[in-house]
């Protein structure tokens, strides 16, 4: 007998609460902008909530969501945008709009030490390697659920280097 949605949505919230901060760290350090890294991941979670169902058991689960942000990543680099067609089956509101203390505080994550499970380290490895380069990266453009306040230019180009 299969779980019903409602009986999955606890076990999901507590999932996506636990991993969402570490999550952005692993796409920031793939894409190297705040608000994108940010909508890829909220885009992948959904993806995920609709698919939980189906999702591995315990520690497994991390990995699956790298992956499904791998997905989401190569679809964002294939369309020049993210999509947003998951958030919008779950009838997301209106944008998320990023403050520049936000995006600093995502920003932050790329160089913090994160503590995945060894199951989702393979993963984020594979995320990492099928990151675009620079120039590709450049061109991308977040969906129309994310939006963000201009940061200054200093803020990134540390990465640049």
């Amino acid at each position: 007998m299969s779980e019903s949605s409602d009986q999955l949505a606890p076990d999901y919230e507590r999932f996506a609460t636990r991993w969402m901060t570490a999550f952005i760290g692993v796409l920031l350090r793939a894409v190297r902008e705040p608000a994108l890294a940010y909508d890829i991941a909220t885009e992948s979670l959904a993806t995920a909530r609709l698919r939980w169902s189906s999702a591995p058991a315990g520690s497994e689960r991390l990995a699956w969501l790298i992956q499904l942000g791998t997905v989401v990543l190569a679809q964002t680099v294939e369309r020049g945008q993210v999509p947003s067609i998951e958030r919008r089956r779950e009838h997301q509101p209106a944008a998320r709009v990023l403050t520049v203390a936000e995006q600093r505080e995502l920003t932050a994550l790329a160089e913090a030490r994160i503590e995945l499970p060894i199951e989702a380290q393979a993963a984020a490895d594979a995320l990492a390697r099928s990151a675009p380069p620079m120039h590709v990266l450049r061109t991308l453009r977040r969906s129309d659920l994310v939006d963000a306040e201009p940061l200054p230019d200093w803020t990134l180009d540390r990465d640049d280097r």
